[in-house]
Parts: C-alpha cells; structure tokens; sequence
C-alpha cells in the first residue's frame, strides 16, 4: 500500500492505494494509454495543496494521438489561470481545448496524409487538502466511484460520474447533425462516415481553411462546427473525510463487456482480502482482454480514504 505516513493531517483525503493496467485484447497494436500522477509526481503548482490524478484515454486511428495526450495534458491542466485559482471544471475544459489545438497544429505541420487518429479522454483529478474531486471526458471512457461502508466495507453507493459521447446519444446526434455530420449504422454500430466514432480529443479540425481542411471538405458536404468535439463533460464531487472511496477510470475495452456494478463489487472485494490496486486492475483488464473479438482494455484503480473515517 502507499505509505500513510507521507499524507499530513491537515489533508481532508488519503490516497491509500493506486494502480493500473492494461491489455491489447484481439486488436493488433494497444492504442490505449493511461496516468497515474502520486502528489510526489504531480506537475509543480503555486498551490501549497495536495493533488492527484488519474485518466485513462482510448486512442484509435493510431496511439499517436493517445499518447501526446498523456504526454501533454497534465502539464496543460495545471499552467491553465484557472487550475491556480481554485476552478478546476475550467481549468479542465480549457486544458482540452489547449491539447486539441496543439494536435492540430502539429498535423497541420507534419502531417501530408490524411488524418484519422483520435482519442477519448476520462480524466479524475483530485485535491487531496481540500477533498474535492472533478472529473472531465470526452468520449467513451468512463470514471466510476464507489463509496464503501466504514465497518464491513459493503459498497453503499456508486455511481458512473462521465456521461457517454456516442453517435447513437440522441442528444450527441443531434449535435453531430447540426455540425453538418451524419451518423449511419454499419453492422450494428453508429458510424461518424466511414470511420467509427469515439467524439475523441481531435487531430483534425475541418473548420479552417488550410490545405487539409480544404482536403478533408472536397466531398462537398457542408460543415458547420465541430463534428469530433473536444468540449468536456465536468463534474465536481465533494468527499466526505467520514467515507473511504473506490475510484475506477475505464476505457471501453473494459466497460462494454462488463457490467458497473458487479464489476465494481469485485474491485471492492479483491481489495478488503488484502489486493493491491495494481493487481486488481490486471486481473479486469485480463479478463475482459481474453474474450473474443475484445478491444484495447485499460483500468485505472484506487482507492481514498477520508481522514475520519481512519480514526
């Protein structure tokens, strides 16, 4: 477990353990990609705070995109004005858009081909001093928490905190339809066009007017927005220093073919028999990853404590 003894008082939450793991499943390359950042690793920051983060983001196309977002948008979230002043819902949408426009203004440099990679984001960042936790996606990813009984350990409530961006949403179709998109049905599945829609983080903006805007317009149709939103779902959630936590952050490798709640009453119960979150999170994502046809899968797990509910 990580040590408690690094976590002072004066902190509202503890972060007893955290751990991930992930699985390339039947795909041919893992495009999966995920960040644990401890207090220890957290990007440095005016604030005298204590601060974690955990995301996971499911890449497709290629990791390229997947991957610069890992490597990116911590550091983004926390140069944003609004992370220093205490409003992280801002923050995280600001820090989105900042990672959207780096990827395409990277493409636009580097890239002569045709652009199709992307990536879903589900991102928790939690103020261990305060004891507050916001979360922001886009996508399908999603962030699950789990309040567990102080004395049995028993889950007393869970919930999923992301909201799901799929072109089969009514409310998401809408939107694509507005932005001068369709979504058609291909073998089951809502389909962006031709390719499969994860409303990812964008490497590919067609608004402008750049050769490759122009290129990816010369089929004629009429765009009036963004098709692929990089706008993020927030979400603030205050923790009880009286209640311990489960937190899981899934990509869709794991959550389509799981169900939340047994799943989570798994997580929970591996973890009161003494599992570490490393371990537990192995265990999900190989088990989804062996079933047939199973997608990239990646599971982030830990576990919080607050401060009263130690004593």
């Amino acid at each position: 477990m990580l040590p408690t003894q690094v976590m002072p008082a004066e902190d509202a939450v503890l972060l007893f353990d955290a751990g991930a793991a992930t699985a390339q499943g039947g795909r041919v390359s893992q495009e999966d990609r995920h960040v644990i950042l401890l207090p220890n690793q957290f990007p440095p920051t005016k604030s005298t705070d204590k601060f974690a983060l955990f995301a996971t983001y499911d890449g497709h196309g290629s990791a390229d995109v997947s991957e610069h977002v890992r490597q990116n948008l911590p550091d983004l979230l926390v140069k944003r004005p609004e992370f220093e002043s205490g409003d992280y819902e801002t923050a995280i949408i600001k820090s989105f858009e900042d990672e959207d426009g780096l990827l395409l203004r990277s493409v636009m440099e580097d890239n002569t081909g045709p652009v199709i990679a992307g990536s879903t984001v589900a991102l928790c960042l939690v103020n261990l001093t305060k004891g507050v936790m916001v979360i922001g996606n886009v996508g399908d990813s999603h962030i699950f928490l789990a309040r567990r009984d102080d004395g049995s350990e028993f889950i007393t409530r869970q919930e999923r905190l992301t909201v799901e961006h799929k072109p089969n949403e009514p409310s998401e179709k809408s939107r694509i339809e507005k932005a001068g998109g369709a979504v058609h049905i291909y073998g089951g599945t809502a389909r962006l066009g031709d390719l499969q829609y994860k409303n990812p983080i964008n490497s590919l903006n067609i608004n402008g007017g750049t050769k490759k805007a122009k290129r990816a317009n010369a089929s004629g149709s009429k765009v009036r927005g963004n098709i692929l939103s990089n706008e993020a779902y927030v979400r603030t959630i205050e923790l009880d220093e009286k209640s311990r936590y489960a937190l899981l952050c899934c990509t869709d490798g794991v959550t389509d073919v799981t169900d939340e709640k047994a799943l989570m009453k798994e997580v929970v119960s591996d973890f009161v028999v003494g599992r570490r979150a490393t371990d537990i999170a192995r265990m999900v994502t190989k088990a989804t990853g062996e079933q047939p046809q199973s997608d990239n899968c990646t599971c982030v797990i830990a576990f919080l404590d607050g401060v009263k509910a130690l004593k």
